[in-house]
């Protein structure tokens, strides 16, 4: 495949079967090209052609739609390559056609904003959407959540939900204070790269165009495992972003002072916070601001203090 090494092709799927269209997509990965758009339906990919500027070609399942509809969305948009890919396609075909594109400029969806800054953790930690109001109240930002999320505590200040397809669009409204996104749980970022369900999706753009990157564990032996298998797959990411680790529900017992060894060896190389459990002041952000005072000089909001001067 080394013709293909440096193709960093514009490109879209059109796979029916989530199991192939994820082969497709880590191999294109793999290869450098740049995937614009994941279509699932073929009414989404004649809606986003529309309004497409750029040349890109499609790499297309042939059951993705009946031979007429294939048929009529191929002579519909000329200006566009279209290119069927078998149900047990090989690689190096693949790669060698795509070789023969001239190589357009990269198309990219979303651009790295300085004031945009985005708060993940672990699957099992508990805290990244209290941490996220918490933060919001101390930067004066907006905070956006996906309208895909669970429930989440509420907070005084308003949370602006944005579905994941429409957050590259609707980030472009906002001015220029900070924006904070709530953005979920994972331990993998790189594989949200190969994956098109939305919670990927909404992952993917939230990294993609944020400056700094929160990542909460609890603490605990599990959030450190997590821990360790979310920063080995951080240092394979390309242009990353800024990260600040944060050991959330810290306890000062044996057990904890262990933890906290264990969390501050992981991620040396990376600014890091502690904070401690506080139930009040998890309760605390819900209250109107004069009835959540007695919190703000405790160590709970010196740490969040600590996290909000590292995002100025």
């Amino acid at each position: 495949m080394s013709e293909a090494s440096e193709l960093k092709l514009n490109l879209i799927t059109a796979i029916s079967s989530s199991d192939q269209e994820e082969m497709v997509a880590s191999l294109l990965y793999s290869q450098g090209c740049n995937i614009i758009y994941r279509a699932i339906t073929s009414s989404a990919l004649i809606n986003f052609l529309s309004e497409l500027k750029i040349s890109v070609s499609v790499l297309h399942s042939k059951d993705f739609g009946t031979e007429t509809e294939l048929g009529k969305l191929i002579s519909t948009f000329k200006q566009h390559r279209f290119i069927e890919v078998d149900e047990k396609f090989n690689p190096a075909s693949l790669i060698t056609n795509l070789a023969q594109i001239t190589r357009p400029a990269l198309f990219h969806q979303l651009a790295r904003l300085d004031h945009l800054i985005t708060v993940i953790g672990s699957p099992d930690s508990p805290g990244i959407s209290t941490i996220s109001n918490h933060l919001a109240i101390k930067l004066s930002a907006t905070l956006i959540t996906s309208n895909h999320h669970n429930l989440r505590p509420e907070m005084v200040n308003k949370v602006t939900q944005i579905p994941a397809s429409l957050l590259g669009e609707k980030i472009k409204e906002f001015d220029k204070d900070h924006l904070l996104i709530d953005g979920g749980s994972t331990i993998s970022l790189t594989k949200t790269l190969a994956d098109r369900r939305v919670n990927a999706q909404w992952l993917s753009q939230n990294v993609s165009s944020s400056r700094y990157l929160i990542y909460v564990v609890k603490s605990d032996s599990n959030g450190i495992i997590y821990l360790s298998e979310f920063i080995n797959d951080f240092t394979n990411l390309i242009s990353a972003p800024n990260l600040i680790c944060v050991l959330n529900q810290q306890r000062f017992d044996r057990f904890g002072q262990i933890i906290q060894k264990q969390f501050t060896d992981l991620v040396t190389s990376y600014p890091m916070v502690a904070l401690p459990y506080d139930l009040g002041a998890i309760r605390a952000v819900n209250l109107p601001p004069s009835k959540y005072q007695f919190w703000r000089s405790n160590a709970f909001s010196k740490q969040i203090s600590k996290i909000g001067n590292q995002l100025k």
